[in-house]
């Protein structure tokens, strides 16, 4: 269907509230399209239509911003088929995902996960890289500083006193007595009314960055 039928379907159903971020999503996907580009992300789309009164990023992401993904699949879609891999409409940056959490303390312990994430991948990959050379697991102050030699780092390294403050707290017990918070012995960690907020490893993830 061409997305100016989906418009128009979208359209007669949507409330006058609506319509007008509707119709400055559909400029903006419109002239995405005349531009050649197939990036119909909810973070570009809603920065392009910021100025113009488009929604938000976020308000896309929400369940009632159904509609908007809709018709941003259908320019997608009428742009060239398949997103190419990071220009999908369904958040999969780290950015995206981050910007769905709105307690600010949560985001920033999530952040700081994904960043010790990051940067364990890279060091993961320097080592396969690397694969033929002697790892030296001794302590840095007596390991001999010989050719290729690659030092293993603790997972927590580079992070700032700040940083690991944060970490420390996130699963504290004054923590999770504080929000009403528990854990179990796979990791996650469920609210007060038991619903898990953090999947299977968070709890166990900080210990090992922290390496307690």
């Amino acid at each position: 269907m061409h997305p100016d039928e989906v418009y128009e379907e979208i359209r007669a159903r949507s409330g006058a509230r609506k319509l007008r971020s509707l119709e400055v999503l559909h400029a903006v996907c419109r002239e995405q399209c005349e531009n050649g580009s197939r990036d119909f992300s909810a973070a570009t789309i809603a920065r392009l239509g910021a100025p113009r009164g488009g929604p938000a990023a976020q308000t896309i992401h929400n369940q009632t911003g159904d509609d908007y993904k809709l018709l941003m699949r259908a320019w997608l879609n009428h742009a060239g088929g398949s997103p190419r891999k990071g220009k999908n409409i369904v958040p999969d940056s780290a950015e995206d995902f981050l910007s769905r959490i709105r307690e600010p303390e949560i985001r920033y312990f999530v952040g700081t996960l994904l960043a010790a994430n990051t940067k364990l991948r890279g060091e993961v990959k320097v080592l396969k890289q690397n694969a033929n050379v002697v790892i030296d697991r001794r302590k840095a102050e007596t390991a001999p500083t010989a050719p290729n030699t690659v030092q293993v780092l603790p997972a927590s390294h580079g992070l700032t006193p700040t940083e690991r403050d944060a970490l420390r707290d996130a699963i504290s017990d004054a923590r999770f007595s504080d929000e009403g918070w528990t854990g179990d012995e796979h990791g996650r960690v469920f609210n007060s009314k038991g619903r898990p907020i953090f999947r299977i490893g968070f709890i166990t993830a900080i210990r090992k960055i922290l390496g307690s």
